[in-house]
């Protein structure tokens, strides 16, 4: 098997992931500040054990000495705590296919926000592929059909918010990116940097989050009752999800690992209907693909002749 092949399932296996994750975490039953703090915990610790065994841990935690560490850092604060929690809204008051199809659509608002924050180009291809994926956007935020929730339009803020928080977290990784310089010689690797997310969230939700919103006791008494043992197993999607998608990233590049893992929206709303019985609606189908379609168009750029 080649490497593009390799690529190319590993893509397919981060959209399926998080379609999965989605789903599950909104049955799951908890409220959503206190399911994001399980989550990114747990996902933090199967992230760490992986670094464990390959020797990498401690370089993770030597990152916040870096400048590029800490912008890593800040940027876990805006996509993480912010991005995860309002994801989560939105799968509560909106559904979880609303919910993930509209946050796919962050990569075309990121691109938009580099655009103008940090100068970098946008093809006229790029550019439409963003308005698409918007269109589809706009079509299920405003024009829904079905049986939805009464809660619907604080939902689809909430996803909008979420949205607009993962964007935003991949402009400041960008900037750090290419902005600023490497120092002492430190070379990370990227699952360095996604531990470091996942523990800056784990850390902020413990002792801001939760305390401030009145939830410790409802998160105690998940401890109590073993329930956190739910978010044990599905924190391995999420795990799995930006594992996966980092070495796709390395294999097949960016814009395809993108692409293939903005399914994962599609996989929301086949899992939904399959596993736990939610009416199959093409107003959803359809324009769930037409952001897919955008994603795809956004992504990627067409070989060019030499």
């Amino acid at each position: 098997m080649n490497n593009r092949t390799k690529g190319i399932l590993l893509g397919i296996t981060v959209g399926l992931a998080w379609g999965l994750d989605s789903t599950l975490m909104g049955v799951v039953g908890v409220t959503p500040l206190v399911s994001a703090f399980f989550h990114d915990s747990f996902a933090f610790l199967w992230i760490a054990l992986t670094l464990v065994f390959s020797k990498q841990l401690c370089g993770s935690f030597q990152l916040l000495k870096t400048k590029k560490g800490k912008a890593a850092a800040v940027a876990a604060l805006v996509g993480a705590p912010v991005g995860m929690s309002a994801y989560l809204l939105a799968i509560k008051y909106a559904t979880a296919p609303y919910a993930s199809s509209i946050s796919v659509i962050y990569p075309g608002i990121g691109a938009l926000l580099s655009y103008f924050l940090l100068k970098e180009k946008l093809s006229k291809r790029a550019a439409l592929g963003i308005f698409i994926s918007l269109l589809g956007s706009f079509m299920l935020g405003f024009k829904p059909t079905g049986d939805i929730p009464s809660t619907f339009g604080t939902g689809i803020l909430f996803a909008l918010l979420a949205v607009l928080s993962w964007a935003s977290e991949g402009v400041i990784i960008g900037f750090a990116m290419k902005h600023i310089k490497d120092e002492d010689h430190i070379q990370a690797a990227p699952q360095q940097f996604l531990c470091l997310r996942y523990f800056v969230s784990m850390i902020v939700y413990g002792l801001l989050v939760l305390p401030l919103s009145g939830e410790i006791n409802t998160a105690l008494e998940i401890v109590r009752t073993g329930v956190f043992l739910k978010f044990a197993g599905i924190a391995i999607l999420g795990a799995i999800t930006y594992l996966c998608w980092y070495k796709a990233v390395d294999l097949i590049g960016a814009a395809m690992g993108t692409a293939l893992n903005s399914t994962a929206a599609l996989w929301t709303i086949i899992f939904s209907i399959v596993l736990f019985g939610a009416p199959a609606n093409l107003h959803l189908i359809i324009w769930g693909l037409v952001i897919v379609a955008g994603v795809f168009i956004f992504a990627i750029e067409p070989k060019k002749n030499k």
